[in-house]
């Protein structure tokens, strides 16, 4: 059986809110199981002593730009929320501590909180905002804040930060497919490309330089 499609991301990242659904789609079609792993982008660059690109004005204004952009390329809807970069901790430690429970519902669950944010323009650093979600409907919002708040929550997401970290993550979102990390919305081409069938990068390698030395031009 083929090995699960793992995306690291970010609730706060547009990217990979763009990602998500022509990723689940692309799993689908190759039947794989696309396994989410919600993490704190902050957090990993924060381990790995990377500074936050979004504080250069340059990269800012082409991110403002691009993201735009790629939504229209993608056809999917957007709105820049106001503040555009917050935590994102609490939707996350609710998605790992309602996840645990309830597997089935992570696409869904994660398509929701993104569509909150993204689209209806509301505060996901807000406990009520969370837990009014669709899917958490019919579980008492004490039994929602405790899942935010909790220790199942918090533990699942400081593994999945730390997960990303050994995993070389850099930036959002961030795939690995067989043990091959791609990061970036636009390279869901290539992805499906190696789902497709293309060969992997040890077997490329190999096939270039078969003696495993270096060649003369």
């Amino acid at each position: 059986m083929p090995e699960p499609i793992r995306l690291y991301l970010d609730f706060a990242s547009p990217y990979a809110y763009l990602a998500l659904a022509p990723l689940q789609r692309l799993a689908d079609e190759h039947g794989r199981q696309l396994e989410l792993r919600p993490i704190l982008l902050w957090a990993v660059f924060k381990q790995q002593g990377v500074v936050n690109p979004l504080e250069k004005p340059a990269r800012r204004s082409y991110f403002l730009q691009d993201v735009v952009r790629s939504a229209a390329f993608h056809g999917v809807p957007l709105r820049l929320p106001e503040p555009l970069q917050i935590s994102a901790h609490l939707a996350a430690r609710l998605f790992h501590a309602w996840t645990a429970e309830r597997p089935q519902d992570a696409a869904r669950l994660a398509q929701e909180i993104f569509e909150s944010f993204f689209i209806r323009g509301e505060d996901i650093a807000r406990p009520e905002t969370l837990i009014a979600l669709p899917s958490l409907a019919g579980r008492p919002p004490e039994a929602i804040a405790e899942m935010i708040d909790g220790p199942e929550g918090r533990r699942r997401l400081n593994e999945a930060v730390e997960e990303a970290c050994a995993a070389g993550v850099v930036g959002m979102p961030f795939v690995m497919l067989d043990g091959e990390g791609f990061f970036g919305a636009d390279r869901l081409p290539q992805i499906a490309w190696r789902l497709a069938g293309s060969p992997d990068l040890a077997a490329a390698s190999s096939s270039a330089n078969p003696a495993g030395g270096s060649r003369t031009p």
